[in-house]
């Protein structure tokens, strides 16, 4: 197990926090990717549970994902133009 102050882990406390669901074998499955503010190529993708339908699924996603970007100095965000997308 990983120590709990870890400097390799010390981003996660500045990191935009985001959901993906995804069909799987008939069920949704929910999971948190965290981003690096930073370093938008840095990313930690977590499962966090799996559900039947998906409004269940993007129900509790959009909780979790409320929860997890708690933070006192605002809700963290990823600059759009971090990524080289080609829009053709």
């Amino acid at each position: 197990m990983a120590k709990r102050n870890d400097p390799k882990s010390a981003w996660l406390l500045d990191a935009e926090v985001r959901t993906k669901i995804e069909e799987i074998k008939g069920r949704w499955e929910v999971s948190l990717v965290f981003v690096n503010t930073k370093d938008p190529n840095q990313l930690l993708v977590r499962k966090i549970g799996d559900y039947r339908s998906k409004r269940l699924a993007e129900v509790y996603a959009l909780n979790m994902q409320k929860t997890a970007a708690k933070d006192i100095r605002g809700t963290q965000k990823v600059d759009k133009s971090a990524y080289n997308f080609n829009k053709n």
